[in-house]
């Protein structure tokens, strides 16, 4: 659109096709709401913004991980009523869920089945607003391509009666519709599902370490073992984090400070 402006500044008003953008937009909507639930499309609508923003995803990883940690030097101590209270502050439902399992002394098969489960529940949501983005995309340049063939229908029935100055108009402004429907659909719809397609993996993979990690805890792997884990991963830890091999004094004083909330 903006080299169109920069070649020929003086046809801009030529690009304004109000009826023609209607065409495409209320098209490509109706379409979408027909393939997929109402309720989803207009939440989607809603969201847009925060999508544009990179806020369709909101999850907190270092400090996510740095609770596991805790949990994981708690649950390896034996200090079952600390590690309750430690997650009850938790955020992440995965890690809350996980942790509860745990403590329920569930089979780490149960645990790994149940919290899959969770996971595909939690990515569903963003999986679901990508792929009805993906469908407004293809549906756009459809109706961009319906909105001309209107056009010309129009044009062709009025051939006989106008000249050739009015028949240029009209063609340019039923061709104005497929440019609108491929602004759309490239410059709108595709890059916003590309984006939160994008996050939705950035979060699938923060889970399934999430997940390693609480299989890692289930075992009473040592914190320092499943800091390496996630260091390998690439994810930095505060060292701090992890308490070291110390004394039963020292020990009782790291304790509370582990229980602590989630900076």
């Amino acid at each position: 659109g903006s080299v169109v402006v920069l070649i020929s500044p003086s046809h801009l008003l030529a690009l304004i096709n109000i009826p023609g953008l209607m065409v495409v937009l209320g098209g490509t909507l109706c379409a979408v709401m027909l393939s997929k639930p109402q309720h989803k499309v207009l939440q989607l609508l809603r969201e847009l913004p925060d999508i544009l923003k990179g806020q369709g995803v909101d999850f907190h990883g270092r400090a996510e991980f740095k609770q596991l940690l805790r949990c994981a030097h708690l649950y390896r101590s034996s200090k079952l009523r600390v590690l309750e209270q430690e997650i009850q502050l938790a955020q992440q439902p995965l890690l809350r869920k996980g942790v509860q399992l745990i403590l329920d002394r569930c089979s780490l098969d149960d645990v790994n089945n149940i919290l899959r489960k969770e996971r595909a529940r939690l990515l569903v949501v963003n999986q679901e607003k990508a792929q009805i983005l993906r469908l407004m995309s293809s549906y756009a340049p459809a109706f961009g391509m319906l909105g001309t063939l209107l056009g010309m229908i129009h044009m062709l029935y009025g051939l006989g009666d106008v000249g050739l100055d009015e028949v240029g108009v009209t063609m340019g402004f039923a061709l104005l519709t497929t440019l609108y429907g491929l602004v759309v659909a490239n410059l709108m719809c595709k890059p916003l599902a590309i984006k939160l397609e994008k996050r939705t993996a950035e979060h699938a993979a923060h889970l399934n370490v999430l997940l390693e990690g609480l299989a890692m805890m289930y075992e009473k792997t040592h914190p320092l073992v499943i800091r390496d884990m996630l260091e390998a991963h690439g994810i930095p830890v505060d060292q701090s984090s992890v308490p070291k091999k110390v004394s039963k004094s020292r020990l009782s004083k790291l304790l509370p400070l582990a229980a602590s909330h989630v900076d």
